[in-house]
């Protein structure tokens, strides 16, 4: 298994790729990683049919997964069908607990994220980030391939100068609300680079529960500008101020404790710059973000992420213990001929050892750069106090790979062999545990004759 995800890191490593398009300005940054299912894509229907390990049982697992793309319109399915021969049972998890059977729908989507007047994407939001980065970055509900939540992310704006962009966790519950109005102040002036300028504020909460920790708050605000921009180049420069409010209950479990750990309202500030750059005609499209973070005691960066809903008590009782300090932020997304997508990025405080404020992502799609052959996948780790575990799996990663390749077309269909392999979270008794699928299966696949956005 480590050797897989060896693999993986070497994959993105050796290209680094996303959309980086030419633009007046006033857009935001565009550094999201944005695959099919956000708009940038076509219709097609999979159905893979294999066997599948979780935990120590075995399943034969059939799914239907089509993605439906009508103009702005999107909508992706997933169906899962798990039988146990070993004791003749189906698993019907996938269908129990929140929203319930609602999660068959993986998503519906209206727009574009950072193009069109108007985004909507409700279901699985895995990927939101809001503002820069430092309060919200890859947040995912969806942790729990098995137990994804039904949320909501959006962004609307009016011509570009006044907008409101937000996400809202879980329709089953009130958990994570969060918002951030923006504003372009000088959009219709004519002075140049201080039109471009945009400022917003980001408020963000957390009311589950479910869990020992209530409440926790975090505010914050940002301000970014271009101060260069042509058909090649685009450069961006920001900053971005949070602050985690004190939290009752987490002082009152210190209380209880006896620990005699202070404990008070955290903050943090980063600068940084957005690179984009668009190569031989949009050949080759790359996009670099380089930051410097300062943090105080009491303070975690980019508190609600990807890994955030499978530990948030741990996460919650980590910030007494948070020492203040200064890090850096990198990454990496590119796109190459429309063959190779990728996104890498990585946070380190300046003493590693010191703390567990590190972070990697990874994100990767190769569709038919080797022909015949499909790649893709995705990485989070958190917590970690040093690199040589950065790819070593615990409570503290999720992780999806899928190799595919297409034995065989007979007009529209093609029939494929593969194997997916998840490093998941599954509920048991009430916790959230890791643990990981792995699935050989034979399929087909078929291209729908519309939707196809790229015409």
């Amino acid at each position: 298994m480590k050797q897989v995800m060896m693999l993986l890191a070497a994959l993105m490593m050796a290209v680094f790729t996303v959309n980086a398009q030419e633009d007046d300005g006033g857009k935001k940054d565009g550094f999201s990683f944005q695959g099919m299912g956000d708009g940038t894509g076509y219709s097609y229907f999979t159905m893979p049919l294999g066997y599948t390990r979780i935990g120590d049982q075995d399943y034969i697992s059939l799914r239907f997964q089509p993605e439906f793309v009508f103009g702005k319109f999107g909508v992706g399915l997933d169906v899962p069908i798990l039988y146990s021969p070993g004791n003749g049972k189906f698993r019907w998890e996938e269908y129990k607990g929140g929203v319930g059977p609602l999660r068959v729908i993986r998503y519906v989507r209206y727009g574009i994220k950072h193009e069109d007047p108007v985004y909507v994407r409700l279901g699985d939001i895995t990927g939101t980030t809001l503002g820069y980065g430092l309060i919200m970055y890859n947040y995912s509900n969806a942790v729990s391939f098995e137990r994804r939540k039904w949320g909501m992310n959006f962004d609307v704006n009016y011509d570009l100068r006044y907008g409101l962009e937000g996400v809202y966790s879980d329709f089953d519950g009130f958990n994570i609300v969060g918002v951030r109005p923006y504003v372009r102040p000088l959009k219709t002036s004519e002075i140049p680079i201080l039109k471009t300028l945009e400022v917003g504020a980001t408020y963000i909460t957390d009311q589950d529960k479910e869990t020992q920790i209530r409440g926790v708050t975090e505010m914050g605000a940002d301000l970014g500008i271009t101060v260069f921009q042509n058909r090649f180049v685009q450069i961006l420069p920001y900053m971005e101020f949070a602050k985690i409010l004190k939290n009752d209950d987490i002082k009152d479990s210190l209380a209880s404790s006896g620990t005699g750990v202070s404990y008070k309202s955290g903050q943090g500030f980063a600068y940084g710059v957005n690179f984009r750059f668009n190569v031989i005609a949009d050949i080759f499209n790359l996009g670099v973000k380089l930051e410097r973070r300062m943090f105080s005691n009491d303070f975690v960066p980019h508190y609600f992420d990807g890994l955030y809903e499978a530990g948030k008590d741990y996460r919650a009782m980590s910030l007494p213990t948070a020492k203040g300090q200064q890090g850096s932020y990198g990454e990496i997304f590119a796109n190459l001929i429309g063959k190779v997508q990728v996104i890498g990025g990585i946070s380190l405080p300046d003493k590693l050892k010191k703390s567990e404020n590190a972070y990697i992502h990874l994100g990767l799609i190769v569709p038919k750069l080797i022909p015949k052959v499909i790649i893709s996948g995705s990485y989070d780790k958190a917590y970690l106090k040093n690199l040589g575990a950065a790819f070593t799996f615990n409570q503290h990663s999720v992780a999806n790979l899928r190799f595919a390749y297409e034995a065989y077309q007979a007009g529209p269909f093609v029939f494929l062999t593969g194997v997916d392999y998840k490093w998941t979270f599954v509920k048991i008794n009430d916790n959230l545990k890791a643990r990981k699928y792995i699935t050989p299966y034979v399929g087909m696949m078929m291209n729908m004759p519309w939707g196809d956005q790229k015409k």
